[in-house]
Protein backbone atom coordinates (compact mmCIF):
# COMPACT_ATOMS: atom_id res chain seq x y z
CA UNK A 1 0.00 0.00 0.00
CA UNK A 2 1.08 3.48 -0.74
CA UNK A 3 2.19 5.63 2.50
CA UNK A 4 -0.55 7.93 3.36
CA UNK A 5 1.68 10.99 3.62
CA UNK A 6 4.68 12.60 1.89
CA UNK A 7 6.32 12.91 5.40
CA UNK A 8 5.93 8.93 5.89
CA UNK A 9 7.02 8.54 2.96
CA UNK A 10 10.33 10.10 3.69
CA UNK A 11 10.68 8.29 6.44
CA UNK A 12 10.75 5.36 4.94
CA UNK A 13 12.55 6.08 2.11
CA UNK A 14 15.51 7.07 4.23
CA UNK A 15 15.44 3.93 6.27
CA UNK A 16 15.28 1.80 3.24
CA UNK A 17 18.58 3.78 1.71
CA UNK A 18 20.21 3.46 5.80
CA UNK A 19 19.93 -0.14 4.93
CA UNK A 20 21.13 -0.20 1.77
CA UNK A 21 24.12 1.36 2.72
CA UNK A 22 24.25 -0.94 5.80
CA UNK A 23 24.42 -4.13 3.42
CA UNK A 24 26.87 -2.60 1.50
CA UNK A 25 29.12 -1.85 4.50
CA UNK A 26 28.33 -5.62 5.91
CA UNK A 27 29.66 -6.95 2.47
CA UNK A 28 32.80 -5.46 2.19
CA UNK A 29 33.43 -5.82 5.91
CA UNK A 30 33.47 -9.51 5.83
CA UNK A 31 34.56 -9.82 2.06
CA UNK A 32 38.66 -11.46 2.11
CA UNK A 33 40.73 -8.02 1.73
CA UNK A 34 42.90 -9.69 -1.00
CA UNK A 35 41.32 -11.04 -4.25
CA UNK A 36 42.99 -14.00 -5.76
CA UNK A 37 46.42 -13.34 -7.21
CA UNK A 38 44.77 -14.35 -10.76
CA UNK A 39 42.53 -11.69 -11.17
CA UNK A 40 45.03 -9.29 -10.46
CA UNK A 41 47.08 -10.56 -12.57
CA UNK A 42 44.66 -11.10 -15.40
CA UNK A 43 43.54 -6.90 -15.08
CA UNK A 44 47.10 -5.80 -14.64
CA UNK A 45 47.79 -3.39 -17.97
CA UNK A 46 44.20 -4.14 -19.36
CA UNK A 47 41.64 -2.08 -19.99
CA UNK A 48 37.79 -2.06 -18.97
CA UNK A 49 35.55 -0.57 -21.33
CA UNK A 50 31.94 0.74 -19.91
CA UNK A 51 29.77 1.04 -23.12
CA UNK A 52 26.97 3.42 -22.21
CA UNK A 53 23.72 3.14 -23.78
CA UNK A 54 22.95 6.87 -24.11
CA UNK A 55 25.13 9.62 -26.19
CA UNK A 56 27.69 12.26 -24.54
CA UNK A 57 26.26 14.36 -22.06
CA UNK A 58 23.06 13.70 -19.31
CA UNK A 59 23.41 12.07 -16.41
CA UNK A 60 24.08 8.18 -17.72
CA UNK A 61 27.00 9.52 -19.63
CA UNK A 62 28.64 11.64 -16.69
CA UNK A 63 27.74 8.87 -14.39
CA UNK A 64 29.80 6.19 -15.93
CA UNK A 65 32.36 8.54 -16.45
CA UNK A 66 32.48 9.25 -12.45
CA UNK A 67 32.18 5.43 -12.01
CA UNK A 68 34.90 4.27 -14.41
CA UNK A 69 37.47 6.83 -13.00
CA UNK A 70 37.02 5.31 -9.56
CA UNK A 71 36.65 1.76 -11.06
CA UNK A 72 40.01 1.79 -11.92
CA UNK A 73 41.05 2.36 -8.16
CA UNK A 74 39.41 -0.69 -6.81
CA UNK A 75 39.46 -3.85 -9.12
CA UNK A 76 42.02 -5.95 -8.41
CA UNK A 77 45.50 -4.72 -10.87
CA UNK A 78 44.13 -1.57 -11.25
CA UNK A 79 43.28 -1.56 -15.37
CA UNK A 80 42.35 1.66 -17.42
CA UNK A 81 38.66 2.38 -17.63
CA UNK A 82 37.42 3.67 -20.76
CA UNK A 83 33.50 4.83 -21.53
CA UNK A 84 32.68 3.93 -25.54
CA UNK A 85 28.26 5.44 -25.85
CA UNK A 86 26.83 3.75 -27.91
CA UNK A 87 23.44 5.36 -28.18
CA UNK A 88 20.26 3.94 -29.66
CA UNK A 89 17.05 2.46 -28.96
CA UNK A 90 16.96 3.29 -24.85
CA UNK A 91 20.01 1.20 -24.91
CA UNK A 92 18.68 -1.48 -26.10
CA UNK A 93 21.63 -1.22 -29.26
CA UNK A 94 24.26 -1.17 -26.44
CA UNK A 95 22.84 -4.31 -24.63
CA UNK A 96 22.37 -6.12 -27.43
CA UNK A 97 25.96 -5.86 -28.27
CA UNK A 98 27.30 -6.36 -25.09
CA UNK A 99 24.94 -10.00 -24.99
CA UNK A 100 26.01 -10.88 -28.56
CA UNK A 101 29.24 -9.46 -29.63
CA UNK A 102 31.41 -7.96 -26.68
CA UNK A 103 34.42 -9.69 -25.00
CA UNK A 104 33.61 -12.37 -21.91
CA UNK A 105 36.19 -12.03 -20.31
CA UNK A 106 35.07 -9.24 -17.65
CA UNK A 107 36.80 -6.39 -19.82
CA UNK A 108 33.67 -5.23 -21.32
CA UNK A 109 30.71 -3.58 -19.45
CA UNK A 110 27.46 -2.12 -20.09
CA UNK A 111 25.55 0.97 -18.57
CA UNK A 112 22.40 1.69 -19.80
CA UNK A 113 19.63 4.43 -19.46
CA UNK A 114 16.69 2.94 -16.63
CA UNK A 115 14.24 0.73 -18.39
CA UNK A 116 16.49 -1.58 -20.25
CA UNK A 117 14.84 -4.78 -18.40
CA UNK A 118 10.83 -3.60 -19.66
CA UNK A 119 12.58 -3.50 -22.59
CA UNK A 120 13.49 -7.13 -23.29
CA UNK A 121 9.36 -7.39 -22.23
CA UNK A 122 7.87 -4.79 -24.52
CA UNK A 123 9.76 -5.25 -27.54
CA UNK A 124 10.79 -9.06 -27.62
CA UNK A 125 11.64 -8.40 -31.48
CA UNK A 126 13.87 -6.11 -30.91
CA UNK A 127 16.12 -7.02 -28.24
CA UNK A 128 18.74 -9.73 -28.37
CA UNK A 129 20.12 -10.25 -24.57
CA UNK A 130 18.56 -12.81 -22.03
CA UNK A 131 18.88 -10.37 -18.90
CA UNK A 132 18.68 -12.99 -16.29
CA UNK A 133 21.81 -14.16 -18.01
CA UNK A 134 23.76 -10.70 -17.25
CA UNK A 135 25.87 -10.70 -14.79
CA UNK A 136 25.10 -7.80 -12.75
CA UNK A 137 27.61 -5.18 -11.10
CA UNK A 138 25.68 -2.76 -9.21
CA UNK A 139 23.85 0.08 -9.32
CA UNK A 140 25.06 3.65 -7.80
CA UNK A 141 21.93 6.02 -8.18
CA UNK A 142 18.16 5.54 -8.34
CA UNK A 143 15.56 8.77 -9.00
CA UNK A 144 12.70 9.98 -9.23
CA UNK A 145 11.45 10.59 -13.62
CA UNK A 146 8.60 13.49 -13.93
CA UNK A 147 6.75 14.60 -16.47
CA UNK A 148 7.90 17.94 -17.57
CA UNK A 149 6.95 20.86 -20.08
CA UNK A 150 8.49 24.22 -20.56
CA UNK A 151 5.95 26.96 -19.18
CA UNK A 152 5.85 28.72 -22.63
CA UNK A 153 3.05 25.96 -23.37
CA UNK A 154 0.85 27.35 -20.85
CA UNK A 155 0.37 23.95 -19.53
CA UNK A 156 0.16 23.56 -15.69
CA UNK A 157 -1.66 20.38 -14.46
CA UNK A 158 -2.62 17.04 -15.72
CA UNK A 159 -5.63 18.77 -16.73
CA UNK A 160 -4.10 21.11 -18.81
CA UNK A 161 -3.12 18.32 -20.66
CA UNK A 162 -6.43 16.83 -21.75
CA UNK A 163 -7.40 19.73 -23.98
CA UNK A 164 -3.80 20.68 -25.22
CA UNK A 165 -1.78 19.01 -27.27
CA UNK A 166 1.83 18.74 -26.43
CA UNK A 167 4.85 16.97 -28.21
CA UNK A 168 7.46 15.02 -26.12
CA UNK A 169 10.84 14.13 -27.62
CA UNK A 170 12.38 11.12 -26.77
CA UNK A 171 15.23 8.48 -28.39
CA UNK A 172 13.25 4.56 -28.66
CA UNK A 173 10.05 3.29 -27.62
CA UNK A 174 12.70 0.95 -25.20
CA UNK A 175 13.55 4.46 -23.18
CA UNK A 176 11.69 5.61 -20.17
CA UNK A 177 11.60 8.95 -22.07
CA UNK A 178 8.93 7.52 -24.62
CA UNK A 179 7.44 4.84 -22.02
CA UNK A 180 6.61 6.92 -19.19
CA UNK A 181 4.62 9.38 -21.29
CA UNK A 182 3.24 6.64 -23.65
CA UNK A 183 1.46 5.14 -20.25
CA UNK A 184 0.58 8.80 -18.97
CA UNK A 185 -0.95 9.27 -22.13
CA UNK A 186 -3.11 5.80 -22.20
CA UNK A 187 -4.04 5.72 -18.31
CA UNK A 188 -4.98 9.53 -17.85
CA UNK A 189 -6.12 9.79 -21.27
CA UNK A 190 -3.53 13.08 -21.87
CA UNK A 191 -3.01 14.56 -25.85
CA UNK A 192 0.59 13.71 -26.08
CA UNK A 193 2.44 13.24 -29.40
CA UNK A 194 5.89 11.57 -28.65
CA UNK A 195 8.61 12.32 -31.14
CA UNK A 196 11.09 9.56 -31.62
CA UNK A 197 14.80 9.60 -33.07
CA UNK A 198 16.88 11.87 -30.34
CA UNK A 199 20.27 10.49 -28.88
CA UNK A 200 18.93 10.91 -25.56
CA UNK A 201 17.97 13.23 -23.15
CA UNK A 202 20.72 15.70 -23.48
CA UNK A 203 19.83 16.36 -27.51
CA UNK A 204 15.83 16.76 -26.19
CA UNK A 205 16.85 19.57 -24.30
CA UNK A 206 18.43 20.86 -27.41
CA UNK A 207 15.23 20.13 -29.20
CA UNK A 208 13.17 21.85 -26.50
CA UNK A 209 15.23 25.32 -26.80
CA UNK A 210 14.48 25.06 -30.52
CA UNK A 211 10.92 24.74 -30.18
CA UNK A 212 10.51 21.47 -31.95
CA UNK A 213 9.13 19.53 -28.52
CA UNK A 214 7.52 21.18 -25.50
CA UNK A 215 9.10 18.31 -22.91
CA UNK A 216 10.36 15.29 -22.08
CA UNK A 217 10.15 12.11 -19.04
CA UNK A 218 13.41 11.85 -17.07
CA UNK A 219 14.80 11.88 -14.04
CA UNK A 220 14.72 15.30 -11.44
CA UNK A 221 18.91 14.77 -11.37
CA UNK A 222 18.78 15.14 -14.99
CA UNK A 223 17.49 18.57 -15.03
CA UNK A 224 19.74 19.52 -11.89
CA UNK A 225 22.83 18.57 -13.69
CA UNK A 226 21.79 19.96 -17.24
CA UNK A 227 19.52 22.66 -16.61
CA UNK A 228 19.58 23.62 -12.92
CA UNK A 229 18.13 27.49 -13.61
CA UNK A 230 14.88 25.68 -15.18
CA UNK A 231 14.43 24.26 -12.21
CA UNK A 232 15.41 27.31 -9.77
CA UNK A 233 13.51 29.78 -11.97
CA UNK A 234 10.34 27.95 -12.83
CA UNK A 235 10.49 27.76 -16.48
CA UNK A 236 10.06 23.62 -16.18
CA UNK A 237 6.70 22.57 -14.60
CA UNK A 238 6.26 18.84 -13.44
CA UNK A 239 3.09 17.65 -14.08
CA UNK A 240 3.36 13.42 -12.78
CA UNK A 241 6.25 11.79 -11.32
CA UNK A 242 7.48 8.22 -11.21
CA UNK A 243 9.25 6.98 -7.97
CA UNK A 244 9.66 8.74 -4.93
CA UNK A 245 8.48 12.36 -3.97
CA UNK A 246 10.69 15.31 -4.43
CA UNK A 247 9.87 17.71 -2.25
CA UNK A 248 12.68 20.17 -3.11
CA UNK A 249 12.71 19.85 -6.75
CA UNK A 250 9.04 18.54 -7.69
CA UNK A 251 7.02 19.74 -4.61
CA UNK A 252 3.39 18.37 -4.81
CA UNK A 253 4.14 17.27 -8.19
CA UNK A 254 1.31 13.59 -7.99
CA UNK A 255 2.40 10.06 -8.72
CA UNK A 256 0.65 8.42 -11.75
CA UNK A 257 -0.45 5.78 -9.06
CA UNK A 258 -2.21 8.04 -7.47
CA UNK A 259 -4.32 9.46 -10.60
CA UNK A 260 -5.39 6.01 -11.56
CA UNK A 261 -8.18 4.07 -10.03
CA UNK A 262 -8.08 0.30 -11.29
CA UNK A 263 -5.96 -2.42 -9.52
CA UNK A 264 -5.33 -3.05 -13.58
CA UNK A 265 -3.89 0.52 -13.85
CA UNK A 266 -2.11 0.48 -10.70
CA UNK A 267 -0.54 -2.90 -11.53
CA UNK A 268 0.61 -1.00 -15.33
CA UNK A 269 2.47 1.46 -13.04
CA UNK A 270 4.04 -0.84 -10.43
CA UNK A 271 5.59 -2.56 -14.26
CA UNK A 272 7.11 0.85 -14.79
CA UNK A 273 8.62 1.62 -11.99
CA UNK A 274 10.85 -1.37 -12.64
CA UNK A 275 13.55 1.11 -14.18
CA UNK A 276 13.14 3.25 -11.17
CA UNK A 277 14.17 -0.10 -8.74
CA UNK A 278 17.16 -0.94 -10.88
CA UNK A 279 18.23 2.64 -11.20
CA UNK A 280 21.63 3.05 -13.77
CA UNK A 281 22.95 -0.64 -13.14
CA UNK A 282 25.97 -2.04 -14.46
CA UNK A 283 26.24 -5.28 -15.99
CA UNK A 284 28.93 -7.90 -17.40
CA UNK A 285 28.66 -10.19 -20.30
CA UNK A 286 27.30 -13.78 -19.63
CA UNK A 287 29.70 -16.19 -19.31
CA UNK A 288 32.50 -13.74 -17.03
CA UNK A 289 34.42 -15.98 -15.33
CA UNK A 290 33.29 -16.16 -11.33
CA UNK A 291 36.12 -14.85 -9.59
CA UNK A 292 36.23 -11.50 -11.73
CA UNK A 293 32.44 -11.21 -11.49
CA UNK A 294 32.92 -11.25 -7.94
CA UNK A 295 35.97 -9.17 -8.02
CA UNK A 296 34.06 -6.71 -10.43
CA UNK A 297 31.18 -7.03 -7.92
CA UNK A 298 33.79 -6.05 -4.64
CA UNK A 299 34.57 -3.10 -6.15
CA UNK A 300 31.85 -1.49 -7.08
CA UNK A 301 30.80 -2.21 -3.57
CA UNK A 302 33.86 -0.35 -2.33
CA UNK A 303 33.88 2.24 -4.96
CA UNK A 304 30.20 3.50 -3.60
CA UNK A 305 31.43 3.86 -0.28
CA UNK A 306 34.19 5.76 -1.45
CA UNK A 307 34.30 9.18 -0.04
CA UNK A 308 36.01 11.09 -2.97
CA UNK A 309 33.34 9.28 -5.30
CA UNK A 310 30.43 10.38 -3.21
CA UNK A 311 32.12 14.03 -3.16
CA UNK A 312 32.90 13.57 -6.79
CA UNK A 313 28.78 12.49 -8.16
CA UNK A 314 27.92 15.65 -5.33
CA UNK A 315 30.11 17.91 -7.12
CA UNK A 316 29.23 17.08 -10.55
CA UNK A 317 25.91 16.18 -10.33
CA UNK A 318 24.13 16.78 -6.97
CA UNK A 319 23.75 13.25 -6.03
CA UNK A 320 23.63 11.37 -3.17
CA UNK A 321 24.23 7.69 -3.90
CA UNK A 322 21.79 5.08 -3.12
CA UNK A 323 23.47 1.69 -4.03
CA UNK A 324 21.83 -1.15 -4.90
CA UNK A 325 24.49 -4.39 -5.14
CA UNK A 326 24.79 -6.42 -8.06
CA UNK A 327 22.55 -9.69 -6.04
CA UNK A 328 19.66 -7.31 -5.18
CA UNK A 329 20.04 -6.48 -8.89
CA UNK A 330 19.63 -10.00 -10.02
CA UNK A 331 16.89 -10.29 -7.89
CA UNK A 332 14.62 -7.19 -9.45
CA UNK A 333 15.84 -8.97 -12.48
CA UNK A 334 14.71 -12.14 -11.68
CA UNK A 335 11.49 -10.50 -10.13
CA UNK A 336 10.38 -8.42 -13.37
CA UNK A 337 11.02 -10.91 -16.08
CA UNK A 338 7.91 -12.52 -14.13
CA UNK A 339 5.44 -10.35 -14.36
CA UNK A 340 2.88 -12.04 -15.25
CA UNK A 341 2.19 -12.28 -19.09
CA UNK A 342 -0.94 -10.41 -19.09
CA UNK A 343 0.03 -7.14 -17.69
CA UNK A 344 2.65 -7.25 -19.84
CA UNK A 345 0.60 -7.92 -22.87
CA UNK A 346 -1.47 -4.75 -21.60
CA UNK A 347 1.19 -3.06 -21.45
CA UNK A 348 2.33 -3.21 -25.05
CA UNK A 349 -1.39 -2.47 -25.74
CA UNK A 350 -1.47 0.86 -23.73
CA UNK A 351 1.98 1.77 -25.13
CA UNK A 352 1.27 1.15 -28.81
CA UNK A 353 4.15 -0.66 -28.60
Amino acid sequence: MRPRSVKRSAVLASRARRARVAVFCLAVAVSSPAFAQDVADFYAGRTITIVVGSGPGGITDISARIIGDFLERHVPGEPTVIVQNMPGGGSVTMANHVFRTAARDGTVLGYPVPGMITAELLEPDRTRYEGRRFNWIGSAFRSTNTIAVLDSTGVRSIDDLRGQRVFFGASGRGSPLYQIPALARALLGLDLEIVTGYEGGTAVVLAMERGEVDGQAIALDFWQNLRPEWLASGRLIHLVRIGPPDELRAAGVPHIGDLVTTDRDRALVEFMEIGVALGWPLFAPPDVPSERVAALRGAFDRLVLDPEFKAAVQSALELEPDPVSGAELANYVEQALSTPAEIVADAIRVMGL
